[in-house]
């Protein structure tokens, strides 16, 4: 497999295994130990990988039937770009402070990842939706 190839597998991984299947293995897999994340994080977190745990978890938590698909990836050098749908339905725990009303979530995202020699992800910055996600949530 050649490096671009690797670099857009590693990052199928982190959607597939991660936020679809819930394997937080994964992120220790796919990040280098001192990735940096362009998202602020919350108290306690104090590293990207630990960050991106944490989300998997509470979008788990919210969702039981989140679904990750990376609909486009391409990759040039060592930076991936993927387009990502996330689905799921908010029957679990609440969601940026906001009760499970059973209410579907579709949104789209847009991730860069570049990556070091080893096809790990050192670098990531994203628009994730949260607008979107809050306003499906909280649908009448």
């Amino acid at each position: 497999m050649d490096t671009l190839e690797r670099n857009k597998a590693n990052v199928h991984r982190v959607f597939d295994e991660g936020f679809s299947q819930g394997r937080l293995d994964v992120v220790d897999e796919a990040l280098a130990p001192d990735a940096v994340d362009r998202h602020p994080f919350e108290p306690g977190e104090p590293d990207f990988r630990s960050h991106l745990k944490a989300a998997i978890t509470m979008f788990r938590a919210a969702m039981p039937d989140l679904h990750a698909s990376v609909e486009d990836i391409v990759a040039e050098g060592s930076t991936v770009a993927a387009r990502v749908r996330m689905t799921g339905t908010h029957t679990g725990a609440p969601l940026f402070g906001i009760p499970a009303a059973g209410h579907s979530v579709d949104i789209e995202q847009f991730h860069f990842i570049h990556s070091d020699d080893q096809g790990h992800g050192v670098r990531h910055w994203a628009n994730v939706g949260a607008d979107e996600l809050r306003n499906q949530i909280t649908a009448s």
